[in-house]
């Protein structure tokens, strides 16, 4: 077959026998030069898509740390301040005297191994006529940052390296911050109101408030808590010591009530997880979250929170600002919530057990 120069076509030699120009026995094929086609490999079958894994997010604790150096560095400052054999009554010695100015007071005058009450009423401890009388409404916040004793200082220390930083790692430090500050106010205002004359520090209040956010993230997230049993352990554990503390001077077990009951509500409020199959595709693009959320099309997706995850959190945070509302109003107007309770000021401090229960004059 010949092809005609410039005609776009071929052409048949003609068959044995046939005469020159004779067109009988000739065929022709047009062929168009665009007649060119490119044809497109066949796209690979998907696999199926693999089970989900969240990312995992590196996070460097901000607010335990912050904390616990705080509460150091306020604690050594306050000592230093206190100086003990600069200030102590004659006839009586300093706990550790070899501390020199770090030395501690006399065991029963503070037996958690601290100042005197002075110092720490210098250093931000609350008194319910300091903050009503002379409006240093402040105290109800700085005492949060005041240990009683490096006892009491030791303990929260530990506690907040193990419930604080648990709890941190995975809520960040935003929450932890907040529950631990509100927990401290919330514990001084209800103590304020039940206890007057006495000077007291909320350390352990915060701290409660901490291990109560942690009980509640347990109840609303019990699907997905794991180790729950060594966790309840670990939190009474360190729920009964700060109690104990309470039974001394300088804490007081009101305000650790308080604290733990608003760091519980706190909890319902700030700490809700998602639960269990939901899948999380925030951080992926449009076209993977379509394959992770389809991997069983016959089963609805799930939400990152059920019903009762939701109408815990409004309850909660309806109740915990309702009280705290009305615990700070009737604190500023003075009203005495205690009146007729004779039993009150022993949760602040309980006598005659080898230590005595300083008193302002009123």
């Amino acid at each position: 077959m010949d092809k005609v120069p410039g005609s776009g076509r071929s052409t048949a030699s003609p068959r044995d026998g046939a005469r020159p120009g004779d067109n009988r026995g000739e065929f022709r094929v047009r062929v168009h030069d665009h007649d060119e086609h490119s044809f497109e490999p066949t796209p690979e079958v998907p696999q199926k898509p693999q089970p989900f894994i969240p990312r995992k997010h590196r996070y460097f604790p901000i607010a335990v740390p912050v904390i616990m150096v705080g509460s150091i560095v306020v604690f050594i400052m306050m000592m230093l301040y206190n100086d003990c054999p600069k200030h102590i009554a004659p006839g009586e010695k300093c706990v550790g005297e070899w501390l020199k100015p770090l030395s501690f007071q006399p065991w029963d005058e503070n037996p958690m191994l601290g100042p005197r009450w002075r110092a720490i009423m210098k250093w931000g401890g609350v008194e319910s006529s300091l903050v009503t009388k002379k409006k240093e409404g402040w105290r109800l916040l700085s005492s949060i940052a005041v240990n009683g004793g490096v006892l009491q200082l030791i303990m929260n220390l530990i506690a907040l390296l193990i419930v604080g930083l648990r709890m941190e790692l995975y809520f960040w430090f935003f929450k932890v911050g907040i529950i631990y500050t509100m927990s401290g106010f919330g514990g001084n205002v209800l103590s304020t109101l039940f206890i007057q004359n006495q000077l007291f520090v909320s350390a352990s209040a915060a701290l409660l408030g901490l291990i109560g956010a942690s009980f509640a993230d347990i109840f609303i997230n019990w699907d997905v808590v794991e180790r729950k049993a060594l966790k309840f352990v670990d939190l009474i554990v360190f729920g009964l010591i700060s109690f104990g503390f309470g039974l001394m001077p300088q804490v007081d077990n009101f305000a650790n009530v308080g604290g733990l009951f608003t760091g519980f509500c706190l909890g319902f409020v700030f700490l809700l997880r998602p639960q269990r199959g939901y899948k999380d595709t925030r951080h992926l693009s449009q076209l993977e979250a379509f394959i992770v959320n389809n991997q069983d099309p016959d089963l609805p997706p799930v939400k990152m929170h059920n019903k009762r995850q939701r109408v815990m959190q409004l309850l909660a945070g309806l109740l915990l600002v309702g009280l705290l509302a009305a615990g700070t109003v009737l604190l500023f107007l003075e009203v005495k919530v205690n009146k007729g309770c004779s039993w009150c000021h022993y949760a602040a401090c309980v006598p005659n057990l080898k230590w005595t229960c300083p008193r302002l004059a009123p």
